[in-house]
């Protein structure tokens, strides 16, 4: 399981600096919009600089939320869940991260349909006139990868159980 998820964590690393990218796009994008109409007096800006705003978005958080996973970023509580015996803590973490393996699922299949679904309306943004459906699609990616990641701790999870107790703890920085 570790090889398998150690050449996911490759892919999604490999996708945040996409992110990372559009994230250094952005903030150019909104600096500029911003220094024009504040030196014009609100009557240049960059024509819309807000859809590029929300799509750029978009995008970081989707291709994001994976390496958050990768580093183990679960969020719990360490005075409640640290008192538990390992093996219960795993079983613990492991039916939580099975909830979350079905709503990722079940977001990656709607994300897909969406896309489909803007594909067929033809429907595209307000004032670029650009098309919804690419980024339904990078939706759809961005949690595919968190699925797979959320499948394969899930069975670590359970596997652990069986071996007898947690075989890694949680990433401290993400521990409330």
């Amino acid at each position: 399981m570790k090889k398998i998820r150690d050449a996911i964590s490759k892919v999604v690393y490999g996708f945040s600096y996409v992110s990372m990218a559009v994230c250094f796009v952005m903030v150019f994008v909104v600096a500029i919009d911003v220094i024009l109409r504040k030196v014009s007096g609100q009557t240049i800006s960059i024509k819309g600089s807000n859809e590029f705003s929300s799509y750029f978005l978009i995008v970081i958080t989707m291709l994001a939320i994976p390496v958050m996973q990768v580093k183990k970023g679960h969020v719990w509580v360490s005075m409640f869940v640290d008192m538990m015996p390992k093996k219960l803590r795993s079983l613990w973490l492991g039916i939580v991260l099975f909830i979350e393996t079905i709503v990722s699922a079940a977001l990656c299949y709607g994300s897909v349909s969406q896309a489909f679904t803007l594909i067929e309306n033809g429907r595209a943004t307000d004032v670029l006139n650009m098309p919804w459906w690419p980024f339904a699609f990078v939706c759809a990616f961005g949690f595919l990868e968190l699925t797979v990641l959320l499948l394969i701790d899930t069975i670590q999870s359970f596997i652990d159980i069986k071996n007898g107790g947690q075989s890694e703890e949680p990433a401290a920085e993400f521990m409330l």
